[in-house]
């Protein structure tokens, strides 16, 4: 089997680049048939794919962070012919987050990553995300989540910020958004939130957060939907309301210690399809990436995606 590599040597602060060349060494070891391709910039990886899109006898390897996973699959599912026959994939995490890692459960050790991948006999097909949204005749894809409000205006504000590359050059790359988070629980004004799922709608005219998610994980290992499973078809959608400063405070302590998906004060809509609409200007993120700041009327679904790698970790031989 041919590899085709996508490398984005700067993930992590530049931990791509000292993982790509433990995987290297490894591949070069074991006389596997591959080829390198770099990320040259933010969009690079969304480019390399589509030109790879073509080649569904191949497997393709991600070496990078959420983002670029979140590019390479946009990137397949961009072109005709990889929405019909969507590449298998690979991932050897070696991002800030690599919460999609988590909820998929491959291993942050590269060389454990790469036996998940050598390792695997078949395809797992995963459950993503799928946006359309309406006013901006938008489609996407996203492994994570997709959020409107607080978590979009901490990455707006995080990737704006200076500290962010310094952080992520001595792998602390997290605190970044931590720091950010407190300006922007302070900042960040309640917005009107309309939720329909199938005949129902639900109003929230003090919305905080709105963070639709197909697996448990956000931020660096939070987890936002404890419930949802990669393997099974549902989005969860998480809502919850601004009220005064001493409830808004303890709803921020119950998400960092993951409790807050289960508390009184959250609202949580399960389903393959959501509708979901504002009436102001929100900050939006899709797998850690900016949306910008946008009106919003967004409808969810599923899709499936192949990916070619053993889920669940166990010990695997060493590549010698």
């Amino acid at each position: 089997m041919h590899y085709s590599i996508i490398i984005n040597p700067v993930a992590g602060g530049g931990r791509g680049n000292s993982t790509w060349s433990t995987v290297k060494a490894a591949l070069d070891a074991a006389q596997l048939d591959y080829t390198p391709l770099f990320t040259r910039d933010e969009e690079g990886a969304t480019y390399l794919t589509m030109r790879l899109a073509d080649r569904p006898d191949e497997t393709l390897i991600v070496i990078g962070g959420d983002g670029t996973l979140h590019q390479v699959v946009n990137g397949v599912l961009q072109s005709k012919n990889g929405r019909q026959h969507p590449l298998p994939i690979g991932y050897i995490p070696c991002g800030t987050g690599n919460d999609f890692a988590r909820g998929y459960g491959i291993s942050t050790n590269p060389l454990t990553a790469l036996h998940q991948i050598l390792d695997a006999e078949t395809t797992e097909p995963v459950t993503i995300g799928h946006y359309h949204d309406a006013i901006k005749n938008e489609d996407g894809y996203f492994l994570n989540n997709l959020g409107i409000g607080f978590d979009a205006a901490v990455v707006s504000r995080t990737n704006a910020s200076k500290s962010k590359r310094r952080l992520n050059r001595l792998h602390l790359g997290v605190f970044s958004y931590v720091s950010q988070a407190l300006g922007v629980l302070y900042d960040q004004a309640p917005f009107t939130l309309m939720v329909q799922q199938e005949n129902t709608r639900q109003l929230f005219p003090n919305a905080f957060i709105a963070i639709a998610s197909n697996h448990p994980f956000i931020g660096g290992g939070r987890k936002v939907a404890p419930d949802r499973d990669l393997a099974e078809p549902n989005l969860e959608l998480l809502v919850v309301e601004r009220h005064n400063w001493l409830i808004t405070f303890w709803t921020m302590w119950l998400f960092l210690r993951e409790r807050l998906a289960r508390s009184r004060f959250a609202h949580r809509f399960v389903g393959t399809h959501l509708h979901y609409t504002t009436t102001s200007l929100e900050f939006g993120q899709v797998d850690g990436e900016e949306m910008g700041n946008r009106f919003v009327d967004l409808e969810l679904g599923t899709a499936s995606y192949p990916f070619r790698q053993v889920r669940h970790l166990r010990k695997k031989k060493k590549v010698k």
